[in-house]
This record gives structure tokens, C-alpha cells and sequence, in this order.
């Protein structure tokens, strides 16, 4: 199990998680729905004495507006 700190780059709420696991690596460019109904596009990874953050985009309502969000936001 891989497991993440996500670090909002948009849309940051009390709402939103503050950590993500996965079975399998996530890498920039990979689309996550960390539990809040909403798609994010993975921009960038930190690797950290603590662990991996990924720093995520604008939030979409699916997987191929988060990508197209990140693009226009010239995260990607």
C-alpha cells in the first residue's frame, strides 16, 4: 500500500483529505478521487524525509476535466 500527503494547489477546504492511499504508485499526470466526489490531477511529487506529497489541481467533477483544468492552470 502506497500512501500519500496531498497538498492542494486549489480549492482547499476543511473538506478536503489530507491523505490518500493507493495499491499502486501514483506518478505526475495521474488522476486521483481522494474520497470527496472530486477528480484532481497530480502536478508534482515531493519525496520527504516523512514521506511522498503530491501537490494536486483545480478540482473536477471527472477524470478528463481535472487533466484539462491542470493543463489551463499551466500546472501540467
Amino acid at each position: 500500500m502506497f500512501k500519500y500527503r496531498l497538498h492542494y494547489l486549489s480549492d482547499m477546504d476543511d473538506a478536503c483529505e489530507r491523505h490518500y492511499e493507493s495499491e499502486f504508485p501514483v506518478k505526475t499526470g495521474d488522476v486521483i478521487e481522494p474520497g470527496d466526489g472530486f477528480y484532481y490531477c497530480v502536478v508534482k511529487e515531493h519525496k520527504q524525509k516523512t514521506g511522498v506529497r503530491l501537490d494536486l489541481s483545480k478540482s473536477a467533477q471527472d477524470a478528463e476535466e481535472a487533466v484539462l483544468l491542470a493543463q489551463q492552470y499551466g500546472h501540467l
